[in-house]
């Protein structure tokens, strides 16, 4: 298991994320959902893709690293995370 690192998020990822909060594609709630589950500096698997379903959308990633956001209907690949 790794500790996510949520600043590994590529920078085109992060900003596509804000404007679907803007846009409303995701719902505020989701977001603060996401912002706890960061402050709580979780484990992912080390070297394995994961998925952790917000909601209204998924981040998924490799490692401590995240890679992406999904929309809700797009599918997750990799560990599903609690």
């Amino acid at each position: 298991m790794a500790e996510l690192n949520w600043k590994a998020l590529p920078k085109a990822a992060r900003e596509h994320l804000y404007d679907s909060v803007r846009t409303r594609e995701i719902s505020a709630d989701d977001i603060a959902k996401l912002q706890e589950w960061i402050a709580l500096n979780p484990e992912v698997p080390g070297n394995e893709d994961w998925c952790k379903d917000f909601g209204s959308f998924k981040v998924v990633g490799h490692g401590s690293r995240p890679a992406t956001y999904l929309r809700k209907d797009q599918p997750c690949w990799g560990k599903r995370l609690p």
